[in-house]
């Protein structure tokens, strides 16, 4: 399913970003939603296969060593962050729990199981929306969300989008999403898994969730090979359709709502003129030595095209030094890619 002439490009702007950004490695995965195909997968540092045993040598930039044998969009778990706020909101919205104008009041730091929660930046805007909560990546909210659904039904449709196992998508050392027995949580449990704390995944596995959104509310298989050659006879790998998540209806909305975070919400500031995209941001701190690390981060933006939905992408940057912010990193990188892509495929503007 691989697209030389997008994995080019996907290689060659994810270096770009991962050295512009000053970042530990980067990864990038573009799929095709309502089919599940992968179109390009990208890890920098990377590798020449021609020359496997090419000796590991110390690189002289901050990224890691820089030669990297392990395929990092599906082998590496990774506390993904805010853009889960996307999916514990998407399990309120099927669930008829909230609209994009249910409000709620963000008056300062909320108490968990003798846990304090608060916002990214400290900072807190009252009555705000659905829709506000995405935009500002919400941290209360988020949590509010969460305890308002409750954690059976989180952790039901956690699951349901995929973020408990394995994509099953065949390629070599895919790790397992990782999501704790539901009787274990707490309250402050609840709360964090409700903005991407407390549940690790891989990018594909990310990226996967959100192409539920994406084609209406399946949960697809990735695919990496359409056929295959066996006694002479071609063989079709049909698309896997596992399950129904969220209702047509549910997805449309959420789309419709993430539509309005872009705009509206960080990354507005570098997002590519004339198309319409719906997506999350994510900036993860990464847990060391016991505690969060405010200046060690995971940068990630998943998102796709809100209308012609030719393509869905994820960018995720480890550790950028450059910004900690993933506004101001991931998104950049994904929307240069983006650009690309709209024109490679003469995708019309929609305004």
């Amino acid at each position: 399913t691989i697209n030389r002439d997008v994995q080019y490009m996907v290689e060659k702007r994810l270096q770009e970003g991962v050295e512009q950004y000053d970042a530990y490695s980067g990864s990038v995965i573009v799929m095709d939603p309502f089919t599940g195909d992968i179109i390009a997968m990208a890890n920098f540092p990377t590798f020449n296969p021609l020359n496997f045993n090419e000796e590991v040598e110390e690189s002289t930039s901050t990224h890691r060593l820089n030669i990297n044998r392990t395929n990092d969009a599906i082998s590496s778990t990774y506390e993904p962050g805010s853009v889960m706020k996307a999916i514990t909101v998407a399990t309120a919205v099927d669930l008829k729990k909230v609209s994009p104008r249910t409000t709620f009041e963000d008056n300062g730091p909320v108490n968990y199981s003798g846990y304090v929660i608060d916002n990214w930046d400290k900072k807190h805007h009252g009555t705000q929306t659905i829709v506000e909560l995405l935009q500002k990546s919400n941290n209360i909210g988020a949590a509010w969300v969460g305890h308002l659904v409750g954690r059976s039904k989180i952790y039901e449709y956690f699951k349901n989008f995929g973020l408990s196992e394995r994509t099953q998508i065949g390629l070599e050392g895919e790790e397992t999403a990782r999501l704790r027995d539901v009787k274990e949580w707490t309250d402050i449990d609840l709360a964090n898994i409700s903005f991407g704390q407390g549940v690790s995944a891989t990018p594909l596995q990310v990226l996967n969730s959100f192409n539920v959104i994406a084609n209406g509310g399946e949960l697809i298989r990735p695919r990496i090979i359409t056929k295959f050659e066996e006694n002479g006879k071609e063989i079709e790998i049909p698309v896997k359709k596992i399950r129904r998540v969220i209702s047509t209806d549910s997805a449309q909305t959420m789309t419709e709502i993430l539509e309005k975070a872009v705009e509206g919400g960080e990354s507005r500031y570098f997002n590519i003129e004339n198309y319409n995209i719906s997506g999350k941001t994510g900036t993860a701190q990464i847990f060391i030595d016991g505690k969060y690390d405010a200046k060690s981060t995971n940068a990630t933006f998943v998102g796709f095209l809100t209308n012609s939905k030719k393509f869905s992408m994820i960018v995720k940057l480890e550790k950028p030094r450059a910004s900690t912010y993933a506004s101001e990193t991931a998104v950049p990188v994904w929307m240069a890619i983006a650009d690309d892509l709209v024109k490679y495929y003469s995708i019309a503007p929609d305004k």
